[in-house]
């Protein structure tokens, strides 16, 4: 039997800057935070983790020349093994801390909504990166931050603009574990339809 390759990982989260990176919108920072000290032991070369700079909104541009940067260099070759895109999120409306994985792009599970991810699909399209290199794969994790009783969207932002403090912080860290077992299964697998491990709960 031949041994299969590693997948390489672009681990990358999307939120927003300055005085807003530390709000329930900027979660999947938040998330990368708990994760990379995990990275360095338990995940095998090679990833490269990258936090988007940008506005929510604005997130794809940047991080698709990161992504580009990263596979010209880990992957030359039309040979060289498959990659995987990793995206970091907040999740609206699912509890606080539950980790959701969705694999693809708003061809197979809807978007939801989420702004960010829209604007880092468009820009994957435009690329012709997704879906049109079959090397890359995308996985989406989101971490929940609940909802505010209100749909009004005034009281939604105000609520997302929101910082985390106290038990949700700790509901965010306590969710990385989960979220590092997701990474290491991605890291080890060969294929796209290798399948996602589902949260337990």
């Amino acid at each position: 039997m031949s041994h299969q390759p590693l997948r390489s990982l672009f681990i990358t989260s999307i939120g927003n800057p300055g005085r807003y990176r530390n709000t329930r919108h900027s979660a999947g920072h938040l998330l990368l935070d708990a994760i990379t000290p995990l990275l360095r032991t338990q995940l095998p070369p090679v990833y490269k983790t990258w936090y988007s700079p940008s506005l929510m909104n604005a997130s794809g541009k940047k991080l698709v020349n990161e992504l580009d940067a990263f596979k010209r260099i880990n992957h030359p070759g039309t040979n060289a093994g498959d990659l995987t895109l990793v995206i970091l999120h907040d999740e609206l409306e699912k509890p606080l801390g539950k980790i959701v994985v969705k694999r693809g792009g708003p061809e197979k599970l809807s978007l939801r909504g989420h702004n960010g991810l829209k604007d880092v699909f468009k820009w994957l399209e435009k690329k012709k990166m997704y879906p049109h290199d079959a090397a890359l794969s995308i996985l989406r994790i989101g971490v929940g931050i609940g909802r505010p009783e209100s749909r009004n969207p005034d009281d939604v932002a105000k609520y997302v603009l929101t910082p985390m403090e106290g038990k949700e912080l700790d509901a965010v860290k306590r969710a990385a574990g989960f979220a590092m077992n997701v990474l290491v299964e991605e890291a080890g697998s060969a294929t796209e339809e290798t399948p996602v491990p589902k949260p337990i709960r």
